[in-house]
């Protein structure tokens, strides 16, 4: 395709993503999926132009105001991002200027992430020797300096053709996620609910950290996140996972009862740039208000002398401090032990809170 295709395509792209309420990733993803002719060449310009423009959506608006995506994707092209120190500091930052007094440290945290996240695998077994493996796959792989478990994979690859994935040695994880499971204190023979499961990325790793001995019930509300998990598990050699589609009954309690709440998800803008634009504050106070609701189920299963763990990737006051003493005063039979914030500034990671708490 002729370079100015691609832009006319990506252009027109970026004005859907603008207009509609679907994610940019959904939108991109589907005219990718239908546009297969589209060279590998072609289309990697493609996506680098898009996530570009959305990563400097409001200095472009800024600097070009009232031209269209074709324009600004020209202008990126010959000038790079525009950048003045006349620009408010919400475009400087790329965020609603509402969100600046709902996260710490707001100006260095959302410098840091206007840039991209690497992405992170979590070494199932012996790292050194998966590292080895990955590189022997022709991978260009470095070692996380402060996970464990974590590999960095420095290019793209299809880790689906890899060996080491079909093995169950690899599954992406951020490595900030790595450190707040393997900071949780679980291990091997406790009986884990694994609350807010999802796809099941903590599970497994709470099942590699208790050397396959215990027992994990992953429950989730939604079937379709859950259905991978039996997979994944399999795959990892993983056999003390349980999932649920369906609460147990009050009387059963376990010794740890971890909630990865639902979330505004504001610790991955790096990977989804455009979530920074969706968020309103009335879904953020919505948000705040479903946490609480699912902490005052899941802390009826929490064994006394036992924890409950709670863990968002956000970086809000709102849903992390805030959440927690709001529960707190409510709950005084729980106390905090410890409090954890991981995020692009202070720690390179994704952007992740956790509040272990313990029952009397």
């Amino acid at each position: 395709m002729k370079e100015e295709d691609i832009y006319k395509i990506a252009a027109e792209l970026l004005q859907k993503i603008d207009s509609s309420a679907t994610s940019a990733n959904e939108i991109v993803n589907g005219y990718t999926k239908t546009h297969k002719y589209i060279e590998s060449e072609d289309r990697k310009l493609l996506l680098d132009l898009i996530w570009s423009a959305i990563r400097a959506k409001a200095r472009l608006n800024y600097a070009y105001s009232g031209t269209d995506w074709l324009f600004k994707l020209n202008a990126l092209k010959e000038k790079g991002i525009p950048i003045s120190d006349d620009m408010p500091i919400d475009v400087q930052l790329e965020v609603q200027d509402w969100f600046l007094d709902h996260i710490p440290e707001a100006e260095n945290e959302l410098k840091a992430m206007l840039g991209t996240a690497p992405i992170v695998l979590r070494a199932n077994g012996d790292r050194d020797k998966i590292f080895k493996m990955l590189q022997a796959e022709g991978l260009n792989v470095s070692l996380c300096e402060r996970s464990p478990l974590g590999i960095i994979l420095n290019e793209y690859a299809n880790l689906k053709e890899s060996k080491a994935f079909k093995k169950g040695l690899i599954e992406v994880q951020d490595e900030g996620a790595q450190l707040l499971s393997l900071a949780t204190g679980i291990k091997p023979n406790d009986d884990v609910f694994d609350f807010c499961a999802g796809a099941g990325g903590k599970s497994l790793i709470f099942a590699q950290m208790m050397k396959n001995r215990g027992f994990i019930q992953a429950y989730d509300a939604s079937y379709k996140r859950l259905s991978e998990l039996s997979k994944r598990a399999w795959r990892a050699g993983v056999s003390i996972i349980k999932p649920v589609f369906k609460l147990p009954e009050a009387h059963k309690k376990f010794d740890y009862v971890v909630v990865d709440a639902p979330c505004t998800g504001t610790g991955t803008w790096r990977r989804s740039p455009d979530l920074r634009w969706s968020l309103t504050e009335k879904q953020l106070k919505n948000i705040t208000l479903k946490q609480a609701e699912i902490l005052s189920v899941a802390q009826e299963y929490v064994k006394n002398g036992h924890f409950l763990v709670y863990i968002t990737c956000s970086l809000t006051f709102d849903e992390n401090e805030n959440q927690i003493e709001d529960f707190v005063s409510k709950y005084p039979a729980f106390h905090e032990v410890k409090s954890f914030r991981y995020s692009p500034y202070r720690t390179g990671t994704d952007g992740f809170f956790m509040s272990i708490l313990q029952k009397r």
